[in-house]
């Protein structure tokens, strides 16, 4: 029957310029949308009754709207498009004073149902902090005050030239109440390069190892060739006898020397490898990087 009630004064002669088949279509969705509310529907609801209001934006069409924002957690613009609409209570019709009144005393209800959040920094933070709060920029305020947040889980972060960015999660809940909330910035961590350019160093002089290694073992294998050609069958003339001993000694010095040299290349190589990949991340990447920390206070930011 209320839903009925509200129906009919919603769409009451002030809406003389929709035709009648657009003000039944609007009370039957009004009804509809007034039993997803009370269904507990309340997106349905909601946008079922801002069709409505599309028609004809009445008194009752704005308090649904406010209660079904009160059931969806969203109390701080349930709150404020009820005082709105209390505010118009001396221009309304004597159908509407009721449902004013009623505006008024939910704007009470849900005063005290919203919780506070107070945002401070350390004193010796940086005076070019910039804080935000779900993504929302927050002026410094040297007289601190708390702001209304809905019930829920909030984001507040803080960002400055010189210092590490930071993120923490704030949990407020439904029931009115003040949480404070200190922002801590640290100094940004110095990025030294130590283990980038000792990467770099170990990767080229290994790769030069390297290099080096496989010259001695081409060279051994040349000597070897040497003496083969010298001694064919194995069988080496007098004459020769200095010059493929030469050979032998180069190749018996090259073969384990050339070996060594590649195999201490590879492992500088590998250890270049390490360094670089180790090494502190860029300035862009540690700026994703974030360092909850609570602390003292001395500046409060609100919207």
């Amino acid at each position: 029957m209320l839903a009925v009630v509200l129906a009919a004064s919603l769409l009451a002669p002030r809406a003389f310029a929709q035709s009648p088949e657009e003000l039944q279509a609007a009370r039957d969705l009004f009804q509809e949308a007034f039993k997803d509310e009370q269904e507990k529907r309340f997106p349905d609801a909601l946008e079922k009754f801002q069709r409505v209001a599309r028609v004809k934006e009445s008194a009752s069409v704005r308090y649904r709207i406010a209660t079904v924002l009160a059931g969806m957690g969203r109390l701080r613009e349930a709150r404020d498009m009820y005082r709105a609409l209390a505010a118009t209570k001396a221009s309304l019709p004597p159908s509407d004073q009721e449902t004013a009144d009623s505006a008024a005393e939910k704007v009470v209800e849900l005063d005290g149902r919203i919780p506070r959040l107070a945002v401070r920094v350390e004193d010796d933070a940086p005076a070019d902090v910039r804080v935000t709060v779900d993504g929302a920029p927050v002026p410094v305020s040297t007289a601190p005050r708390a702001v209304d947040l809905d019930p829920g889980e909030h984001i507040v972060a803080a960002t400055a030239r010189g210092y590490e960015p930071t993120e923490r999660s704030v949990t407020l809940a439904d029931g009115g109440g003040e949480v404070a909330h200190t922002v801590k910035m640290m100094p940004e961590r110095r990025v030294t390069r130590t283990d980038d350019t000792l990467g770099w160093i170990a990767l080229g002089g290994g790769a030069a190892l390297v290099a080096a290694g496989a010259v001695l073992l081409v060279a051994r294998e040349s000597a070897i060739d040497d003496v083969e050609a010298a001694c064919p069958g194995n069988i080496c003339p007098t004459s020769r006898r200095a010059e493929v001993e030469s050979d032998r000694d180069r190749a018996h010095l090259f073969g384990p020397l050339g070996a060594g040299v590649g195999l201490v290349g590879l492992a500088a190589v590998g250890a270049g490898v390490y360094l670089l990949l180790r090494a502190p991340p860029s300035d862009k990447a540690r700026a994703a990087l974030v360092m909850p920390s609570p602390g003292g206070a001395r500046f409060a930011f609100t919207f």
